[in-house]
């Protein structure tokens, strides 16, 4: 069997990045896995690439959402995912570069568009186009520059930098970063190890997919081990809008299952940074803003509250999708307090 070396970052990228892509299956996304997609979808010498109307762009992390509304192109997610060291020189956040990549490659992409003309005997012209969004995931936030440029360029950023739920997958992360090996062999190149550990993830018989992982070193072995076993704790993984407006993405411990279209929930502020959502006992659920995003939305929200006399209720809602009841719906979600000025509060004396 070959062998390939790489740094353990490179591996841990991976990782990280198919943590979060099954986190976005249990959403309700599809995972796009090779080229037969879609005709503006190749496989690189790395994974999949992505076609732009100046070049092709390496995107090892792509979803589809299928349950698009009409008159709206078809829905796809570009994802990024980082799950930088604490001792890296942005205390594990990620920078600026990052996201200035992704507002490249996003431009690009949505650029290209155009008819394609047919071969049968009508020579009919054939059109097919996708709306690209693209979303940076990081384990330990993002600098405020970055959130800056993200915000100017509508890139979204997600992370799980207070998140309890991802205590664990910060721990295990961390052991990892610990262990003594600068490098690691493994028989697979990157694409065919991401192919792997998707597999692996994905599964849910007894023996948890160990024939996908068993040849690998033991500290790879031992880092997806028990990654799993984070997944298995996160059971509901649903995706909000803000007032119609920024996406958060919102965890749980349990499945909310069958609930009414309209629920009214109730805010809890924990420290220093994360946000629950009490579904009146059926549920908690949580999640956290950056910093800079959330000083932003508060300005122009409030402003908005003022001009219509509601200042005390300026952030209404939250438009949860997501599969409940093993069924993908909409329902929303109506807040009973007013929070975001307590949460930048509480980030800033953290």
């Amino acid at each position: 069997m070959p062998s390939f070396s790489f740094k353990k970052s490179q591996i841990k990228g991976v990782v990280f990045e198919e943590f979060v892509l099954r986190l976005l299956a249990k959403t309700g996304y599809r995972i796009i896995e090779d080229s037969n997609s879609a005709y503006d979808i190749r496989n690189g010498h790395n994974g999949l690439q992505l076609q732009g109307r100046g070049e092709w762009h390496q995107t090892d992390a792509l979803v589809a959402y299928d349950h698009t509304p009409a008159f709206i192109y078809p829905i796809r997610l570009i994802v990024e995912a980082k799950a930088y060291s604490l001792s890296s020189p942005n205390k594990g956040k990620i920078g600026i570069n990052v996201v200035r990549n992704a507002v490249g490659v996003l431009k690009d992409v949505n650029e290209n568009y155009f008819a394609h003309i047919g071969h049968d005997d009508d020579d009919s012209y054939k059109l097919k186009r996708f709306n690209y969004a693209y979303a940076v995931f990081s384990l330990n936030g993002f600098t405020e520059n970055a959130q800056r440029y993200a915000l100017a360029h509508q890139i979204f950023l997600i992370q799980y930098h207070y998140s309890t739920l991802f205590g664990d997958v910060r721990y295990i992360f961390h052991e990892y970063d610990q262990s003594d090996n600068k490098s690691l062999s493994l028989g697979d190149n990157l694409t065919a190890f991401r192919r792997r550990i998707r597999k692996y993830f994905a599964t849910e018989n007894d023996d948890g997919g160990g024939d996908y992982i068993h040849f690998y070193p033991e500290v790879i072995r031992r880092l997806l081990t028990e990654l799993k076993k984070g997944l298995s704790t996160i059971q509901g993984s649903y995706f909000g809008l803000l007032n119609g407006e920024y996406p958060i993405h919102l965890l749980s411990k349990r499945d909310i299952g069958d609930v009414d279209d309209e629920i009214y929930v109730q805010v809890h502020l924990e420290e220093p940074g994360l946000v629950r959502l009490e579904l009146n006992r059926i549920a908690s659920l949580f999640f956290e803003l950056p910093e800079y995003v959330a000083r932003i939305f508060q300005s122009v929200w409030t402003d908005r509250g003022k001009l219509a006399n509601e200042k005390s209720r300026y952030i209404k809602y939250i438009s949860l999708t997501g599969r409940f009841a093993k069924k993908q719906r909409n329902i929303i979600l109506k807040l009973d307090k007013d929070w975001l000025s307590q949460y930048i509060s509480m980030l800033r004396n953290g």
